[in-house]
């Protein structure tokens, strides 16, 4: 066997050795990530949010609040929750691979005031996903 071609055979024994391989990223679990909310402005009554980035299977209230989900396409939640909102942990949102949080994000699309329901600017009042 020439020099020549025992290294080329080499370095593919190498190539497929690393194609074999897991990916060497950690295996996929579900699990619970948490949004958590802040009331920046006047005191909300109900929310209209949207989640993005990967696939969410539930959503439930941390404290009791009316919830409800759907997923209009791949990749993308709305959320609405209404109830008692004040500023912490507002939900568990149930994902197949909590491996992949960090491609989730959260977005305030609407605010609902607390007494009279009419809509509020959504500014103040943030949103953040994390595990």
């Amino acid at each position: 066997m020439s020099r020549r071609f025992r290294g080329a055979f080499g370095l593919l024994l190498v190539c497929i050795a690393s194609a074999c391989g897991d990916g060497g990223g950690p295996p996929s679990r579900a699990g619970d990530l948490t949004v958590s909310y802040f009331q920046g402005g006047p005191g909300a009554g109900a929310l209209l949010l949207t989640i993005t980035g990967g696939e969410v299977d539930n959503v439930t209230a941390e404290h009791g609040e009316q919830v409800a989900f759907s997923s209009p396409s791949p990749g993308m939640t709305r959320v609405i929750v209404m109830g008692n909102l004040g500023t912490g942990v507002l939900l568990r949102v149930r994902v197949p691979d909590v491996t992949l949080a960090s491609r989730y994000s959260v977005l305030t699309d609407q605010v609902a005031d607390k007494i009279t329901f009419s809509l509020i600017d959504p500014t103040p009042h943030t949103l953040t996903i994390s595990p």
